[in-house]
C-alpha cells in the first residue's frame, strides 16, 4: 500500500513496490492507471532521508499527461523509513514533498504513507527475482537530464531479437538487440538494432546513440548493458539494464 494527498486529490496506488538497485541504492515505487510516485533511497535503514539540493535522494512524480515533477534540486522534502522487515522483506514509512516542473508548475505531496512495501532484491550472485509481468530486472536512464525510473520492466525474445522495454503511464524507452548479440560496443543506427522513445505525442526513433553489451548468457537468458541515445528532440542518457528475457 502507498498513498499521499497531491493537491485535493487522493493519490491511492494499485501496485507499490521497493526495488534495489545494483549500486544498493532502493527506489520506493506506487503506480496508478496514469500516475506515478517514485522515491530514491541510499538505502533502508530505520532513520529520514531529505529530499532537494544536491542530495543523492529524490523523489519524483508523474502525471497523466506524463509531465514529471522532481524535488532536486529546488524542491523539498523527506521520506522516513519506520519499519524495515528483514525477514519478510517488506518497509513501511511515511513521506512529504515539494516538486517541480521546471518553469512550470509546482505540486505538494503529502501526508503519504507506504505499508508492508514489498522488497524486490538483487541477490549477491546476481539473479534477479522476477515478476515476469512486470519485473524483467532493472532499467534505468535519463530523460532529458531527468531521471527515469520505470516501474514496470519487460525483457522478451522473438526470433530475431530481445526487446528490452522500461515504461510506466504513457512513457516507455524501447531497445532492440539482435538475439546472438555478443559483449561489445555497437553505434546507432544499426542493422538490426533499433531505441526508441514514446509518449501521449507518439514514438520518436533514435537518430545516433550507442548500445554496450556488458553480459549476454543466452543459456540463461540473462542480458546486461547501457546505452543513450538521441532523438530528434530528446536526449536520452546514462541508460543502464540488466535484465532475464522470457
Amino acid at each position: 500500500m502507498l498513498q499521499a494527498e497531491i493537491g485535493n486529490t487522493l493519490f491511492r496506488a494499485l501496485d507499490a513496490r521497493i526495488t534495489e538497485n545494483e549500486d544498493g541504492t532502493f527506489f520506493i515505487q506506487g503506480i496508478t492507471q496514469q500516475e506515478s510516485i517514485t522515491m530514491k533511497v541510499a538505502n533502508l535503514e530505520v532513520r529520514t532521508y531529505n529530499f532537494g539540493g544536491t542530495s543523492a535522494n529524490y523523489a519524483s512524480f508523474e502525471d497523466l499527461n506524463g509531465a514529471a515533477y522532481f524535488t532536486n534540486p529546488d524542491g523539498e522534502g523527506w521520506v522516513t523509513i519506520s519499519n524495515y522487515n528483514e525477514e519478510a522483506q517488506t518497509a513501511s514509512g511515511s513521506f512529504e514533498f515539494r516538486a517541480i516542473q521546471e518553469g512550470v508548475d509546482t505540486i505538494a505531496v503529502q501526508n503519504g504513507l507506504f505499508y508492508q512495501a514489498k522488497i524486490l532484491n538483487i541477490l549477491p550472485d546476481d539473479e534477479i527475482i522476477i515478476d515476469p509481468v512486470t519485473n524483467a530486472g532493472t532499467f534505468v536512464c535519463q530523460i532529458d537530464g531527468n531521471p527515469f525510473n520505470p516501474f514496470n520492466v519487460s525483457a522478451l525474445v522473438s526470433t530475431d531479437f530481445i526487446e528490452i522495454k522500461g515504461y510506466t503511464g504513457i512513457k516507455s524507452i524501447t531497445i532492440k538487440v539482435p538475439i546472438t548479440i555478443e559483449t561489445g560496443s555497437y553505434s546507432l543506427p544499426r542493422m538490426g538494432f533499433s531505441a526508441y522513445y514514446e509518449d501521449g505525442s507518439g514514438l520518436q526513433d533514435s537518430v545516433t546513440g550507442n548500445v554496450i553489451i556488458f553480459e549476454h548468457d543466452p543459456i540463461d537468458r540473462k542480458i546486461k548493458g547501457t546505452f543513450f541515445f538521441l532523438t530528434d528532440t530528446i536526449a536520452i542518457t546514462l541508460g543502464q539494464f540488466n535484465v532475464t528475457y522470457q
